[in-house]
């Protein structure tokens, strides 16, 4: 039998195997998603995946990551020569599902996982890792002398780990070096950060959710160069692909909670933004 990986990894990067986990149980369970890569990457890994075995989140998770590939593939749709820059990429098998297609594609995150990451992925041409904090200035030259505009920034379920400091902080870099740029990003309420302990899964780790807002004008307020363009409610409001593809008994489910705890589906959106 053939060794498995330690997983070594820091508190917020451990993270990642949330999501990862998520889509290698949908496909497993022949549902809404498959990625096949998933399953192998959490095959060949050292962990005990099995504390997250069936629990609810997890099929939230999947919605997320579905949701956050519509947005991108809208986007590139409009921006077919863009170049993509995941912040805080973890262990993401995005770049497969939308497809190359000549895109400039940098993965960035930090050097622990990018010792996973090459285990199961391989740079080319097109696609570079960059083993660096979102917050790091050192990855802004490489993609701006390796890339071309316009760009796209996705953060899936990463920068929300961060305070609000560091996240305006994160808004200023990307506005002034890559002006006119999309940041594809999510956030939680304030309901979602006082409930958090009671999380399913991420009361299993031990980062924590620190970046609180609660509607997108919050972050608006921030610059006048901050231009809000989309925000999605991916439990109450799913893209049209995804929407399709969600049991009906799971819409009913949603449709009921809603009327019962409008605070708890609406408390993590996805957004949109275009700087600078």
């Amino acid at each position: 039998m053939q060794k498995k990986l330690n997983v070594k990894l820091g508190e917020v990067q451990e993270t990642l195997l949330i999501p990862l986990f998520a889509r290698a149980e949908e496909t497993r369970k022949n549902g809404i998603m498959n990625d096949t890569k998933a399953v192998e990457i959490v095959s060949k890994l050292d962990y005990d995946f099995d504390k997250m075995k069936n629990k609810p989140s997890l099929k939230g998770a999947v919605f997320r990551t579905l949701t956050y590939d519509y947005l991108l593939k809208e986007l590139l749709e409009e921006n077919d020569s863009a170049t993509v820059v995941e912040l805080g990429c973890g262990l993401n098998t995005r770049m497969s599902r939308i497809g190359e297609n000549g895109l400039k594609w940098f993965d960035l995150d930090m050097p622990d996982v990018y010792d996973l990451w090459k285990v199961f992925f391989e740079e080319s041409d097109n696609r570079k890792f960059l083993p660096y904090s979102a917050f790091d200035k050192q990855w802004v030259e490489e993609v701006k002398h390796n890339g071309k505009p316009p760009y796209i920034f996705v953060s899936e379920a990463s920068t929300i780990y961060f305070n609000e400091a560091d996240n305006k902080t994160l808004f200023a870099l990307l506005a002034e070096n890559f002006p006119g740029c999309y940041y594809l990003f999510d956030t939680a309420t304030d309901y979602f950060i006082n409930n958090q302990e009671k999380h399913d899964t991420l009361k299993m780790f031990n980062a924590r959710v620190k970046w609180r807002i609660n509607h997108f004008r919050d972050i608006a307020a921030w610059s006048p160069r901050y231009k809000h363009v989309k925000e999605v409610n991916f439990f109450t409001d799913p893209p049209p692909t995804l929407k399709k593809k969600i049991p009906l008994i799971y819409r009913i489910i949603l449709k009921i909670f809603g009327l019962v705890n409008k605070k708890a589906v609406n408390q993590y959106k996805i957004n949109v933004f275009r700087l600078g």
